[in-house]
């Protein structure tokens, strides 16, 4: 609580004192997983023909992949989409039509050793695109934990410090609000 104003507990009695600090908790862990976005882009004059040859291709890679160790539940797809390009062949106004099917899986890797293996098995079996790769932990609940605990550690100090600052004591907690970044 802040001091007690007298004219502003005169004119408001219920006035609410309060001290607002922001907590902060940081913890540094090791990655134990990494997932990347693996795709497969093809363009041709067929749609058929574009949606089959994706589908050939797609399904070498996700073979790759389960030589590599992936487990089927660590695959997901994360886009598949369809979708018309005009062009012309000598540079004049677009005459010709292609297909563009694209189909990106999301795969969690779970042996950080083999990241660069199963991305280069995913390019031999036909991938031509990888979206990028994240490093990050399976199960982040215990890292979390540690940082709110720090957090409201670091709140609780900032809030002394001030109402000592102030001349006042702090009293109980009012509001608490997390903000994850």
């Amino acid at each position: 609580p802040a001091a007690e104003n007298p004219v502003t507990a005169a004119v408001n009695p219920n006035f609410v004192r309060t001290i607002t600090v922001v907590g902060d908790g940081t913890v540094n862990i090791q990655p134990d997983v990494a997932r990347a976005n693996i795709g497969v882009e093809v363009l041709n004059a067929s749609v058929e023909d574009a949606a089959t040859e994706n589908s050939r291709v797609t399904q070498q890679v996700l073979a790759a992949l389960a030589e590599m160790g992936i487990a089927k539940e660590d695959i997901q797809t994360s886009g598949y989409s369809v979708y018309s390009e005009r062009y012309s062949p000598d540079g004049s106004a677009a005459t010709e039509v292609q297909y563009r099917v694209t189909n990106t899986v999301n795969v969690l890797i779970r042996d950080l050793d083999s990241v660069g293996e199963v991305l280069d098995a995913s390019i031999k079996a036909g991938a031509n695109n990888i979206y990028g790769v994240e490093f990050l932990l399976d199960d982040p609940t215990a890292a979390r934990s540690s940082a709110r605990e720090q957090a409201m550690a670091n709140a609780q100090a900032t809030a002394t410090e001030l109402a000592g600052l102030g001349g006042v004591n702090v009293g109980r907690i009012l509001s608490i609000s997390e903000v994850i970044g």
